[in-house]
């Protein structure tokens, strides 16, 4: 039997409470709360034998293997150093802290405890997503998930007192929504997913009352090619009775198939071509949202006695939190803002991974080129060494356009905002596409779907097999005028085509209205791309950045893409070097 002590006699710390009493193999003894008159109240309920008003009076006279901290994040820092000075097990609420930094020290403070730290993160251990897992690892509705969509609505903050006779903290908190509730979306996203590789969120606030943000979309891509949104809000209400149980509706979509968690924890499943069934289990209605605080602790439990691997551990939960701080970077600046799976816990959530497979994406440049002269300017047998003259039309090849291109007044190359130039960019193919074809707003979107602001958009269409061809330059296909306007409006940050131009060289009116448009709306312009086609992920770290020519309209440019290793590739270079190292040995 482990002996606990559980630190906190909040609201939620009840939910602990009663799962504890119910658990086998666990029981606490000691309730500690700064509110002495809290923890005799909850020793009260649950029958518990000694209460504490100081954490470390009752960590010196209680014999105990385990602490259970439910507690705010204010002065958890502090706490934690208290707990972790005596050699005991620790599950610990979240947020680990107010601060991304405060969680980054707590973190590193629990790497070196000696015995497990768990977050008690519960919502991944809610009875519909473990089904979920379990049904997406069967493979009932296809072996790849392709979006997980999660709409919640609370209805627990619109009125004059909202969070008053729950958390009220909750009013004064300057990070609301992503910080408290979508914390838990995000790990159940990545539970469900893996890991996600960029973010964008959009914060709201409908509450006068409350200092943070009560309302959000927030989309995120994943390594495996899944994008995920969660559409929340604490302000409006949902008809359901419940909304606290599931907190929400959930769509997963896969490539064999779909199902629906609704909001009575009903799961229904339509595999592709095949009638839609309801999913035969039953969910728990005890406890805390399908009794997942039990459900987490239990886990707690066979941590501790070695059974499993920790899911929720602070080194792994860490990678939630990057992305909770990432959406706040992206709803600050407006653009998405990449995630690096491999990042040390003290990097910040915009670092990009650069290691990986390296596709080039760009045109070599030859004296064949339409407005490349190369000639040779020295010799090594006459001079000492080899130079060339190099004249290049500035959007020869492979090239980044400048708003001067177009704009008299446009901003000239030297102005460019590099981190436009780097960063992940989402590949759209277009294919088949016939010459000469506009691309509309429809065909775009179907090929597309959702556009977030900020984001880079590279256009597949085959179209470099064209080069050296009269087609490649005279029958282009391009961007319509209404996609530009679309573009604009959903405020992409960068395109990328594979034709010489975005619009018809041999049509001038058109030619300029693209152009001016797609400038005057903030969109970057690479055009003359190459090797799409070998791009076999459907979001990439595209890096093309152009030379500081002084008043330049366009320059060409060394324009590449990054694929991350998945992480079954990673597992069979991990493998093959194993095998490599015996046969070293041996």
């Amino acid at each position: 039997m482990k002996r606990g002590l559980l630190i906190g006699a909040g609201y939620f710390s009840h939910f602990h409470l009663d799962a504890w009493k119910r658990l086998p193999g666990a029981e606490i003894i000691a309730v500690c709360d700064v509110e002495l008159e809290k923890a005799r109240q909850a020793a009260d309920e649950f029958d518990i034998e000694s209460v504490f008003d100081d954490v470390d009076k009752a960590l010196r006279q209680t014999k105990v293997d385990f602490v259970d901290i439910a507690t705010g994040p204010s002065g958890r820092i502090e706490l934690m150093r208290q707990v972790l000075d005596h050699s005991v097990a620790v599950i610990c609420q979240k947020p680990l802290s107010h601060t991304y930094e405060g969680a980054c020290e707590l973190v590193d403070m629990a790497t070196r405890h000696p015995a497990p730290v768990m977050v008690h993160e519960n919502f991944r251990f809610q009875p519909w997503y473990r089904e979920i897992h379990r049904i997406i690892e069967s493979g009932v509705i296809g072996d790849r998930i392709v979006n997980l969509s999660m709409r919640t609505r609370m209805g627990d903050g619109w009125s004059e007192d909202a969070y008053l006779d729950r958390q009220p903290y909750f009013r004064t908190m300057p990070r609301l929504l992503i910080h408290e509730t979508g914390v838990h979306f995000i790990d159940t996203f990545r539970y469900l997913a893996g890991e996600p590789i960029d973010c964008f969120a959009e914060l709201r606030r409908h509450n006068s009352v409350i200092v943070g943000e009560d309302a959000c979309h927030l989309r995120l891509h994943f390594r495996g090619g899944a994008v995920a949104t969660w559409d929340a809000d604490r302000y409006h209400e949902s008809l359901s009775d419940q909304p606290r149980y599931t907190f929400g509706e959930l769509l997963v979509e896969a490539d064999g198939g779909s199902l629906w968690l609704n909001n009575e924890g009903e799961i229904t499943l339509k595999p592709l071509g095949r009638s839609a069934e309801r999913h035969d289990y039953q969910p728990s209605t005890s406890g805390f949202a399908g009794d997942c605080v039990f459900a987490c602790q239990q886990h707690f439990l066979d941590v501790l006695e070695g059974r499993v691997e920790c899911e929720t551990s602070p080194q792994e939960y860490l990678k939630t939190l990057r992305v909770v701080e990432a959406a706040y970077e992206s709803h600050r600046t407006g653009q998405v803002v990449a995630l690096s799976d491999s990042a040390s816990m003290n990097d910040s959530p915009d670092v990009i991974k650069t290691s990986g497979r390296v596709v080039d994406l760009s045109l070599p440049i030859t004296p064949a080129m339409r407005g490349v002269s190369i000639d040779s300017a020295k010799r090594l047998e006459t001079d000492g060494w080899n130079a060339t003259n190099l004249s290049l039309y500035s959007h020869a090849g492979t090239h980044m356009d400048a708003p001067r291109h177009f704009l008299p007044e446009g901003a000239t190359l030297e102005q460019q905002d590099l981190s436009v130039c780097v960063g992940p960019a989402r590949v759209i193919d277009l294919t088949p596409i016939e010459p000469k074809q506009p691309i509309t707003v429809d065909e775009f979107q179907r090929a597309a779907g959702e556009v977030a602001p900020g984001e880079r958009l590279l256009l597949r269409t085959d179209w470099h097999h064209r080069y050296g061809t009269p087609d490649y330059r005279d029958a282009l296909p391009r961007i319509s005028i209404e996609l530009a306007q679309w573009l604009v409006a959903h405020r992409v940050a960068m395109i990328g085509v594979e034709p010489p131009s975005v619009a018809d060289v041999n049509h001038a009116v058109e030619l300029t209205e693209v152009h001016q448009t797609l400038f005057r709306g903030g969109v970057l312009i690479v055009e003359g791309l190459a090797h799409l086609d070998q791009l076999t992920q459907p979001i990439v770290q595209f890096i093309a950045l152009p030379l500081p020519i002084v008043g330049g309209d366009g320059c060409p440019v060394r324009a590449i893409a990054i694929e991350t290793p998945s992480p079954s590739s990673l597992a069979h270079e991990q493998t093959l070097t194993e095998l490599n190292q015996i046969e070293g040995d041996a």
